[in-house]
């Protein structure tokens, strides 16, 4: 045990030595190098081997050094995190929009799952999944407690591969099955609502959510639309560079977000170019505490540049930035590097925006709505609001 122990303090040793060499020349003339923390090195190689030599359970050297390293980014802030291959691959997938699975968009309510709306021409399409279907069990597991990141885990597998899921369809128990495919999951979905609304629906931002976003604007454009309604609400975020181009596409001048970070390159001004694919028309934002980074990075530079008026209630309140650290093939870390202030200098970490109207339920449809039926009730307001500015 003394010489296992002995050879890792050796090695941890050594590596926060070369650490502290790795400082660059024209700071070391000016800075002192930091001393390496031996005691609390020594601290961590006494635990360890009392875990690796003592736990009730057998662990090899590479699980503990994942949990050590797990344990590192958890404390760090609530955003940054270890992630395993299965985790990497899901982020990719989430802002790609790519991926193996059904084809559903979901948001988890109470004790159950809430079918928003199934793709078209997905599975869940043609099996029959409805909006409004509540998801109970997956493979016979239940659901309750689960987010949605753990459920889409669950729905997710190989190309072929089949899954069951166990609905709750206005009282009735249904259960139906289907084999997973390759799905493309668009961000934004869009109508023209009576009154010559165009309504904007962004889940999240990925790669190519601003690029559809205009061509979702133009084609609204098309069939006569005077306003704009962009429905942020339960949108987590996704791609910063993504969330300041759905931004410009609503602004012709004036700075975006701002970011600050202790790299230079995280210090970063975003600013509006002159294009203006919205055409100036009046502008709703709809956000709510499910309305997160980059949903808020677009309603306050739309509300603070005077573009927009926000409806709906106090966003999340995520003001920070995560850069992904490959590791190796598989494996990375999502590190916060910066936080990100609107352009009025403010940064919305546990904050959140406060809309200019505020849109909530009587205690009556509170207690006899269904969800689905709160959300529509939600967005008619909204429409009514918007109505009187056209």
């Amino acid at each position: 045990m003394q010489r296992h122990l002995r050879s890792l303090f050796l090695t941890c040793s050594i590596c926060l030595a070369s650490l502290c060499a790795l400082v660059p020349a024209a700071h070391a003339e000016t800075t002192p190098a930091p001393e390496v923390p031996l005691q609390a090195l020594q601290d961590f190689v006494t635990v360890y081997e009392r875990v690796r030599t003592e736990h009730v359970e057998p662990h090899s050297d590479e699980q503990l050094l994942t949990l050590a390293l797990q344990g590192l980014m958890l404390k760090l802030d609530p955003y940054s995190a270890y992630l395993d291959a299965h985790a990497t691959q899901a982020l990719e997938e989430s802002t790609s929009g790519s991926y193996v699975g059904i084809g559903i968009e979901i948001e988890p309510l109470g004790h159950h799952i809430l079918v928003i709306t199934p793709i078209d021409g997905s599975p869940a399409q043609r099996a029959g999944i409805q909006t409004g279907d509540w998801i109970t069990h997956i493979d016979k597991r239940n659901v309750k407690g689960l987010d949605s990141t753990t459920v889409g885990r669950l729905i997710s597998g190989p190309a072929g591969s089949t899954v069951t899921l166990e609905l709750l369809r206005q009282g009735q128990e249904i259960s139906v099955s289907m084999q997973r495919e390759h799905i493309d999951m668009p961000s934004i979905r869009s109508e023209l609502m009576d009154g010559n609304i165009g309504y904007l629906r962004i889940s999240q931002f990925q790669q190519r959510t601003a690029i559809d976003l205009i061509e979702h604007m133009q084609a609204l454009i098309n069939e006569g639309a005077k306003g704009w309604l962009l429905d942020l609400r339960n949108n987590p975020g996704g791609l910063i560079n993504t969330g300041v181009a759905v931004a410009d596409a609503f602004l012709k001048k004036g700075v975006i977000v701002t970011t600050r970070g202790r790299q230079e390159h995280s210090n970063t001004i975003y600013e509006a170019d002159p294009q203006d694919p919205s055409q100036g028309m009046p502008t709703l934002v709809m956000i709510n505490r499910g309305s997160a980074s980059a949903a808020e990075i677009v309603a306050a530079a739309l509300q603070e540049n005077k573009r927009a008026q926000l409806a709906g209630q106090q966003s999340f309140g995520k003001g920070s930035v995560q850069s992904i650290i490959a590791l190796d093939e598989k494996r990375s870390i999502k590190l916060t590097t910066a936080y990100y202030y609107t352009p009025k200098g403010r940064n919305l970490n546990n904050n959140g925006i406060a809309p200019d109207h505020k849109l909530s339920l009587s205690d009556t449809q509170e207690d006899e709505l269904e969800p689905l039926q709160k959300h529509e009730e939600i967005l008619q307001q909204a429409i009514i609001l918007l109505q009187k500015r056209l």
